[in-house]
């Protein structure tokens, strides 16, 4: 299989870590943690929520920038799949081995670009076919409501081609 640095990626997205207090009007009000796909609405995991927040193909290549739009840092692990870190806050880098975890530091809430990873997510293992999870590994974010879902669907092209119906 090509090396995942290689491949020529057939996706970008961007998802975004952020949080807000439940009661606004409350300075003790519990945090409400997310974690968004730019362009959706941000909100808490819904654990009844019937579509995921991304469907992708099994054989297809992305490139995922994540960024933290919070004051607190973060770390980003996805289920099933691994993936290369391919740039720091927009400058490239070249690491030669693959993760499922990174951690994305915290705005200073005055900078005009938020603080970003962009991984390289590889769905070219036929095992990575189903639904799974990514999420903010620190588990009290996570237990607030910063996951989301991920389904990949079979290809229809074979294992590895990325054809699968669109």
């Amino acid at each position: 299989m090509t090396w995942l640095g290689g491949v020529k990626p057939v996706e970008k997205r961007k998802l975004y870590f952020s949080e807000r207090p439940e009661d606004p009007n409350r300075a003790n009000s519990p945090t409400v943690f997310m974690i968004t796909v730019d362009g959706q609405t941000p909100a808490p995991f819904n654990p009844h929520a019937i579509h995921p927040d991304i469907t992708v193909h099994q054989g297809d290549v992305e490139d995922w920038v994540i960024e933290n739009r919070s004051q607190e840092s973060h770390t980003f692990h996805i289920h099933e799949l691994h993936f290369l870190l391919t740039k720091w806050d927009g400058v490239p880098v070249d690491e030669p081995f693959l993760r499922d975890t990174i951690n994305v530091p915290y705005w200073n809430g005055k900078s005009k670009q938020y603080p970003s990873v962009t991984l390289r997510m590889d769905f070219r293992n036929a095992d990575t076919v189903g639904t799974f999870v990514y999420h903010c590994h620190l588990l009290e974010h996570e237990d607030g409501g910063m996951m989301g879902t991920i389904q990949v669907l079979p290809t229809s092209g074979g294992p590895g081609t990325g054809a699968g119906p669109r």
